[in-house]
Formats: structure tokens, C-alpha cells, sequence
């Protein structure tokens, strides 16, 4: 027990810090330019952690989704998605948005205005959250599909 209070102290002090960089880095870059590329990219590591929660909570739904309402959609038998597609699928879709995430910062910094692009990083959050959405849209379709229609898919 003294080990889980132990990382649980860790991980809370991590958060706080966290936090206090995202804040000190959110003011520096409303109020001035930050000073060095490593500056720019701490602006978006601090973010990353928002950047994930976004899309791994919007991908849940959507894996969600591609269960319940793709499995209403095809007929007794039928998979809507492979089995090993609902495995993997999700795990390499978190790791290239964190590629695609990196290179954010990547392209931030060769391109160093001295200040960190939000808009890049809106856009990049923007994009990966609909792409993570896009499956459980799909079977939510195509259960409204089946619906309407009074048939399965094959």
C-alpha cells in the first residue's frame, strides 16, 4: 500500500507541475514571445496530455458505437469490424496521433516565430478527434441504414 500512496504522490506532484508549466508558458505566450524552440516545444508537450484525453475519450465512443450499433447493423454471425481490427485498430491510431502530434511541434520549431502556432495545434486536435469519431459515425449510419431499409448488411 505504501507504494500506490507513493506513486499516487508522484503522479499528483507530475499533474501539478504540469499545470504550472501550461500556465506559465500560456501567459508567456499571450504576453510575449517565448525566448528558445525548446520553450515552443515544452508549449506543446504540456498539451499533449489535453491533446490525448480528447482523442482517446472520443475514440472510446466511437469503438463503443462501432460495437453496439455496428453489430445491430449486419446480420447473426457477421462482424461489422474484424475482431483483430477492434484490437489494434485503436492502439496504433493513439500512436500515429502522436507521431502526427510531434510533428506538429517539429514543424512549429523549424518554422520558429517565437511564439508557438495555436492554430496549427487546434487544427491538429480538430483532425484527430473527427478522424476518431469517423468509425462510430459509420455504424451509426449504417444501423439507420438497416433501419430504414428493414435489412441487415451482409
Amino acid at each position: 500500500m505504501k507504494i500506490a500512496s507513493t506513486d499516487a504522490r508522484a503522479i499528483t506532484s507530475i499533474v501539478i507541475e504540469a499545470r504550472q508549466m501550461e500556465e506559465e508558458l500560456e501567459s508567456a505566450s499571450q504576453e510575449s514571445s517565448l525566448s528558445t524552440r525548446g520553450d515552443i516545444i515544452r508549449w506543446w508537450e504540456v498539451r499533449r496530455y489535453h491533446f490525448n484525453g480528447f482523442v482517446l475519450a472520443v475514440g472510446f465512443a466511437s469503438w463503443l458505437l462501432v460495437m453496439i450499433a455496428g453489430s445491430a447493423a449486419v446480420k447473426p454471425g457477421e462482424d461489422f469490424e474484424e475482431p483483430i481490427g477492434m484490437l489494434f485498430g485503436p492502439v496504433i491510431y493513439v500512436a500515429m496521433a502522436n507521431v502526427c502530434y510531434t510533428l506538429g511541434w517539429v514543424v512549429d520549431t523549424i518554422l520558429y516565430n517565437g511564439r508557438p502556432r495555436t492554430r496549427l495545434y487546434e487544427s491538429g486536435l480538430i483532425l484527430a478527434v473527427v478522424l476518431a469519431a469517423l468509425p462510430g459515425v459509420w455504424a451509426v449510419v449504417a444501423w439507420l441504414i438497416t433501419v430504414y431499409t428493414g435489412r441487415k448488411l451482409d
